[in-house]
């Protein structure tokens, strides 16, 4: 345990600085668009520094202003939050350079950048903060911008969608805001760390609050990751924001409330009480649901961006699977999904942004030949939806098999029959794309590749779909160390 870096809020300082100078320089967008990359490349390097320092002394505790906790804010960075830093800083800053120099969507572009560095510093502190005030506060900042970053597009469907968005953005945030209300009134405190000490006397005398409490967590959460049957606000969000909106969304945002969730319970709830709560179950029932539910609506879909919306859906099922088969190979599965569906879903999201743009095209009937007017981006979207489908040699693969292999350690074949089941009905959707698109009949369209800086990202993101696809172990200390915090 070491308190010896200003690492961890300098993180969140430096995006909400970048966010608000970048939001005045909207005559000056050369500058702006500088800041905004050079702002992202900083927190890039800072979250790797910070994941090597908790790899070699362990979990980081950080009290700002010298106020020491329960009083003051606690920033604790253990494996699990440093992992997720990391994520979301290397995802959101290849994103960045995508909505610089990707097609041009937004009116007021610097406004646009300010808007992502603020949701990117919330989706930071919610993974960094040891206190459940704090966390809030993030989660309604994230809530906001995001809200934000899809209306910008300016389109009826895009504020529409913006606005659903808003409505069951707010009722989460209303159910978790009175989950934590519960929570303090049980232990009388908000820091993480003394919530558990307190919930170890107090849990018995007030079992009833306990579960409300959590039940409460878990569908305010629920409802902001898009968790079926939770999840109506997600499809037209996605499909309809800009590009670089679309992947942040789908590979970031959506997941951030679930690392928030599973760092409630081991710092706060304490697994013990998990444990005996039928959370777990209820884990295992929706996700199962999502699963296949998220597959089928996406096989019907005809709007490229529509189908890999509810693609995510099922793919959120994932994670949740692995939260709740509970055993060590189930958990470093989900937490592995969390780093392998960020970067493949992002491929997908920002490839499909360029198809549509070079051709015109969003419909997945009309994409036919186009594998050979714009191969290179068609072949980085290959390469996203076969990791998806689970393709060995691709980081989606190692995902599901770890999920597979800790659904036979718990036991429980079926779940691992579900994994093969929905990486077939992956199949059924993704690959005709590509055969269609390869093998389809010539198209008309006088399409081509864009620039190379447009291209940049989705060299970046194929060659991370393959090499975690092929050195997975890589990941595998940080993976396993968070693992550990649930599985003791």
């Amino acid at each position: 345990m070491v308190n010896i870096t200003h690492t961890p809020v300098l993180i969140v300082v430096l995006l909400l600085s970048g966010a608000f100078v970048v939001a005045l320089l909207s005559k000056y967008l050369q500058v702006g668009r500088f800041i905004f990359l050079l702002t992202a490349a900083m927190v890039l390097l800072l979250s790797t520094r910070l994941t090597f320092m908790v790899l070699e002394y362990g979990t980081i505790h950080y009290t700002l202003g010298g106020w020491a906790p329960p009083f003051g804010i606690e920033i604790v960075v253990d494996a699990f939050a440093a992992f997720s830093s990391l994520v979301i800083a290397g995802v959101s800053a290849v994103i960045f350079w995508f909505a610089v120099f990707g097609p041009r969507e937004v009116n007021n572009e610097t406004g646009y950048y300010s808007l992502l560095l603020l949701l990117t510093a919330a989706m930071h502190g919610m993974v960094l903060t040891g206190d459940l005030f704090n966390l809030f506060v993030f989660v309604e900042i994230s809530s906001l911008a995001a809200i934000a970053i899809i209306a910008v597009k300016g389109t009826g469907e895009s504020i529409e969608a913006s606005f659903r968005y808003l409505v069951l953005s707010a009722l989460g945030s209303g159910v978790v805001l009175f989950s934590i209300a519960l929570i303090f009134m049980i232990s009388g405190h908000l820091n993480m760390s003394y919530i558990h000490d307190a919930l170890v006397i107090t849990a018995g005398q007030y079992p009833l609050n306990i579960v409300l409490a959590v039940g409460f967590m878990l569908v305010g959460f629920a409802v902001k990751a898009a968790l079926f049957p939770l999840h109506v606000w997600l499809p037209d969000a996605h499909s309809n924001a800009p590009t670089a909106s679309s992947a942040l969304l789908s590979g970031l945002v959506v997941k951030v409330y679930i690392i928030a969730f599973m760092r409630i319970v081991y710092l706060a709830l304490g697994i013990p009480i998990f444990e005996i709560l039928p959370i777990r179950q209820i884990f295992l029932v929706l996700a199962s649901i999502a699963i296949i539910m998220g597959s089928v609506f996406a096989m019907v879909q005809d709007n490229i961006k529509r189908m890999l919306a509810y693609s995510t859906i099922a793919q959120v099922g994932y994670i949740f699977l692995g939260v709740g088969l509970f055993n060590q190979r189930a958990v470093e599965g989900a937490v592995f999904h969390i780093l392998n569906h960020a970067i493949m879903k992002s491929l997908l999201f920002l490839s499909a942004g360029v198809i549509i743009h070079q051709s015109g095209h969003k419909k997945i009937s009309e994409l036919s030949g186009l594998g050979r007017r714009i191969p290179f981006t068609f072949a980085a979207f290959s390469i996203g939806a076969l990791s998806m489908v689970g393709i060995p040699g691709t980081a989606g693969f190692i995902s599901k098999l770890y999920l597979a292999l800790g659904a036979l350690d718990a036991g429980q074949t079926l779940f691992a029959i579900l994994i093969l089941i929905s990486s077939l009905l992956n199949a059924i959707y993704y690959f005709p794309i590509i055969i269609a698109a390869y093998f389809g009949k010539d198209s008309p369209l006088d399409a081509r590749d864009p620039a190379w800086a447009t291209q940049l990202p989705l060299v970046v993101l194929s060659l991370g779909v393959l090499f975690f696809g092929l050195f997975p172990s890589i990941a595998i200390p940080l993976v396993r160390q968070t693992a550990q915090l649930f599985i003791k």
